[in-house]
């Protein structure tokens, strides 16, 4: 979901060291050898590559807006201000999920589960939402016996990230798409490169981190926060100091919406795109944008905008938010299969990653509570590969 509209300095007490050197030789021939593979892949016909993902089934995991492209703007969230200390690890979407009590999912599928008929390509997850008391750690590990298991998980942080030992990214011991914010001035003027060069050197390098600074800038930038000339000039120096941990699980990640390539959206992909040589990865949040229309929308009218955006730029590419409100009338039926029709869609596209935004905001409830839908994620995260 969208950030709010309006942001407060991050203090950070470290004089700010020089500027970081450019991309070395290895890092421009990672991306160069991310776009060998996809030109190979294309030539024999088939989609866009998958980047290097490691999927593992966790043994003891430890144990936690976006419109589709239809002609209605996103209504932006409400006012949010980064916080002046360093964060603990809280969803750092702009509508704060919500901690109410939620009935706690049944660990075995239900009676009608069928399971996904095809091997599955890419690595499904979710973003984790937590019940009351509960820690991330065990909202993890619910949603692990839930979906059996996540095959990746999504972390939000609401400003710089947290040391890596023991936060939530390290908590998901696996593949994780992590995002963090902090003012674009600050991170141009280099603020910030001493805390963000020591998390990067910090991040483990036994599986893959796709990180993303400031993920949907779009409304943060129309709310006069910043200009577009700002986040790509704090997003190209924070990838050098990604790049001075020569990390080679690292992913450089631009997250923004789907809405962004609609037309009637008003809004340019080239104004937020940092460059090809930077970016590693597209990262998109896409929904059911029939929603609040009361229908379920084709995931190809959903979908079709970004795959063809991210195959024209030879780029990887995943979902770092999908998914749908239950519209009013359906048992959840009718959401479980428009879920099971996306993920064969998707499954055929084969992205980097798909994450479920298990989340209940104000624009909506994405949880799954129900037993239908509840399997229908379940089928395509338990598939054998």
């Amino acid at each position: 979901m969208g950030p709010g509209p309006s942001i407060a300095p991050v203090l950070d007490a470290r004089p700010a060291p020089a500027p970081p050197p450019g991309p070395g030789p290895r890092w421009r021939l990672r991306r160069g050898s991310l776009l060998a593979v996809i030109v190979a892949v294309g030539l024999l016909g088939t989609t866009v590559a998958v980047a290097a993902t490691q999927d593992r089934d966790p043994a003891q995991p430890a144990a936690t807006g976006t419109t589709g492209p239809e002609t209605t703007a996103p209504a932006p969230g409400p006012a949010a201000s980064l916080p002046t200390d360093p964060p603990d690890g809280v969803a750092g979407i702009g509508t704060n999920p919500s901690l109410a009590p939620s009935s706690s999912p049944s660990a075995t599928p239900g009676a009608g589960f069928v399971p996904f008929p095809a091997p599955r390509t890419t690595l499904p997850g979710a973003s984790i939402h937590l019940l009351n008391g509960e820690s991330f750690a065990d909202g993890l590990a619910r949603s692990d016996r839930t979906y059996g298991p996540l095959r990746m998980v999504r972390v939000f942080y609401p400003g710089l990230p947290p040391a890596w030992s023991g936060s939530r990214a390290d908590v998901a011991d696996r593949t994780v798409v992590v995002s963090f914010k902090a003012p674009p001035a600050e991170v141009a003027a280099g603020k910030h490169d001493a805390r963000l060069a020591t998390w990067f050197a910090s991040i483990p390098r036994d599986h893959d981190v796709y990180w993303s600074y400031f993920h949907e800038p779009e409304n943060d930038v129309e709310s006069g926060n910043y200009t577009t000339a700002q986040f790509r000039a704090a997003w190209r120096r924070i990838a050098g100091l990604a790049d001075r941990a020569r990390n080679p699980q690292l992913r450089a990640t631009l997250i923004l919406m789907c809405w962004t390539l609609n037309p009637n959206s008003g809004r340019s992909f080239t104004d937020y795109y940092p460059g090809g040589d930077v970016v590693d990865v597209l990262g998109w949040d896409c929904y059911n944008s029939g929603g609040k229309f009361n229908r379920y929308t084709d995931p190809a009218k959903v979908f079709g905008p970004m795959i063809s955006k991210s195959k024209a730029l030879g780029k990887p590419w995943g979902l770092a938010e999908t998914g749908s409100v239950r519209i009013a009338g359906d048992s959840g039926t009718g959401r479980a299969a428009w879920i099971r029709s996306m993920s064969s869609y998707l499954n055929d596209q084969r992205p980097v990653w798909v994450a479920y935004y298990d989340y209940q905001v104000s624009g909506g409830d994405f949880r799954l509570t129900d037993d239908p839908s509840r399997d229908a994620w379940r089928a395509w995260c338990s598939a054998p590969r």
